[in-house]
C-alpha cells in the first residue's frame, strides 16, 4: 500500500461530536426551532445528526412527529414536520435548494477556522438556524499517521466537510493533502485516480458516504463504531476504532509475506539437497526420517514468531 485514504469525522476524529454553538436568527424560539431540526435529523444515520438530536434532547426537547423525510447523501436532509418543509445540511445543499444562507455565511466561516463543522437549517424556503459542531481528533492519530509515513504510506484527507475544517484538522494530526467538500462520488473518483497512477490505495472511513470508496480501495478499513454498511463493505474492521491498527497490520502483513518466504527457501533448499542423496540410496531411512520431520518443526517454529507481533 502506497497511499491511504483517511474519511475526518469519525475516523481520524473520534467520532463523538459536540454541539457547541446554536444561532437562531428566525423570529420563533430557540426550543421551536431546535425542535424542529432536531425531529428532522431524528431518522438520519449521520454523525452531525446525532449530535444535533443529542443537543435537543439535552435542553429537554421532544421530537415531533415527522410527516416525511428523505437523506441525500453528502448533502443532508429534507423532512416535512407539522406543514412545515425542514432542510438541514452542509451550505452546497441548501443553496442548491435555493436558500438564501448571506446572514450566516460569516459566522460559519469562524466556526470552519475554529475547527468546527457549520451545519444549515431552513424552514419553508427560509434560512432559520447555524449550528457549530466540534468533534476532537483521536488522542493516537498523530502518531499513526507519523507510523505510516515512516513506513513509506502517504495519507490523504478526503472529507465532505468545509476546507477550512479539515485543514484544521488535518494540521493537527499531520495531514498535508486534503480534499474538501467531496461528495460520494468523488471520493470513488479520487480512490480510481490514484489507481490509475499506479498506487495501491487504502482507504479508511466509518459512514454511508464513504462505501463506494471503500469498496473501491485496494485495501480498505471501517472504523468499527461506523455504519453497517461500511462495515460490509471494508475488507478489515478496526473494532475499537483505533487507526493506529492499519501500521499494525501492514507490519504483520510484511512480517507474514517475509516468513513465508523464509519458510519456501528453508524447505526448497532441504529437499533440493535431500531428495536427491535419498535416491542415490545414500542416506539411511531413518536419518531421513527424523530431517523431514526436523524440516516440518523447524517451519513451524519459524511460523510462530509472529506471535510476538
Amino acid at each position: 500500500m502506497t497511499t491511504i485514504v483517511f474519511d475526518k469525522t469519525g475516523t481520524i476524529t473520534e467520532g463523538k461530536p459536540k454541539v457547541t454553538d446554536f444561532i437562531n436568527i428566525s423570529g420563533d424560539s430557540e426550543q421551536y426551532i431546535l425542535g424542529l431540526t432536531s425531529s428532522a435529523e431524528f431518522s438520519s444515520e449521520h454523525f452531525l445528526a446525532k449530535t444535533i438530536v443529542a443537543y435537543a434532547l439535552a435542553h429537554d426537547i421532544k421530537p415531533m412527529k415527522i410527516d416525511s423525510f428523505n437523506a441525500i447523501t453528502g448533502h443532508g436532509i429534507i423532512a416535512e414536520i407539522e406543514g412545515n418543509n425542514v432542510l438541514v445540511g452542509n451550505r452546497a445543499w441548501l443553496e442548491e435548494s435555493g436558500i438564501q444562507l448571506n446572514i450566516l455565511i460569516e459566522q460559519a466561516e469562524t466556526f470552519a477556522k475554529q475547527g468546527k463543522t457549520p451545519v444549515f437549517a431552513s424552514v419553508n424556503g427560509e434560512a432559520v438556524a447555524l449550528f457549530g459542531i466540534a468533534d476532537q481528533p483521536r488522542s493516537n492519530a498523530k502518531n499513526a499517521i507519523a507510523r505510516l509515513r515512516n513506513m513509506g504510506v502517504t495519507p490523504l484527507m478526503v472529507t465532505g466537510d468545509t476546507e477550512q475544517t479539515a485543514l484544521y484538522v488535518a494540521q493537527q494530526v499531520g495531514i498535508d493533502a486534503v480534499i474538501a467538500s467531496a461528495k460520494p462520488e468523488r471520493k470513488l473518483e479520487i480512490i480510481r485516480e490514484l489507481q490509475a497512477q499506479g498506487k495501491k490505495v487504502g482507504m479508511i472511513g466509518d459512514g454511508i458516504n464513504d462505501a463506494p470508496a471503500i469498496a473501491a480501495a485496494d485495501v480498505s478499513f471501517a472504523i468499527g463504531t461506523g455504519t453497517d454498511i461500511a462495515i460490509e463493505t471494508a475488507d478489515l474492521t478496526l473494532v475499537s476504532g483505533d487507526i493506529s491498527k492499519v501500521a499494525d497490520v501492514m507490519e504483520l502483513s510484511d512480517a507474514t509475506l517475509r516468513i513465508i518466504k523464509q519458510n519456501l527457501f528453508w524447505a526448497l533448499g532441504y529437499n533440493t539437497i535431500a531428495i536427491p542423496v535419498a535416491a542415490m540410496g545414500k542416506l539411511n531411512p531413518m536419518i531421513a526420517s527424523a530431517a523431514m520431520a526436523f524440516s516440518s518443526i523447524s517451519v513451524v517454529l519459524n511460523s510462530l514468531r509472529l506471535q510476538r507481533k
